[in-house]
C-alpha cells in the first residue's frame, strides 16, 4: 500500500497535472508514475512503479 504522505503527494500531483482529483484507478496509477519520475534515486522510482503496476493488475 501507500502511506498517507505518499497518497497525499499522488493526489496533489494529479490535481496539478490534470486539473482535477483522481477518480479512477488509472488516474491514481498515472499520478504514481508522475511522482516516481520525480524521485532522484532509481530504487525509489522502481519501488513506486512496481506498486503502481500491482494496483493496475488488481483492477484489471
Amino acid at each position: 500500500g501507500f502511506s498517507k504522505a505518499e497518497t497525499a503527494k499522488i493526489i496533489e500531483t494529479v490535481l496539478a497535472e490534470e486539473g482535477r482529483p483522481p477518480v479512477s484507478v488509472f488516474d491514481f496509477v498515472q499520478g504514481i508514475a508522475a511522482v516516481a519520475r520525480a524521485k532522484p534515486h532509481q530504487d525509489a522510482r522502481l519501488d513506486l512503479e512496481g506498486r503502481a503496476r500491482k494496483l493496475l493488475d488488481r483492477a484489471a
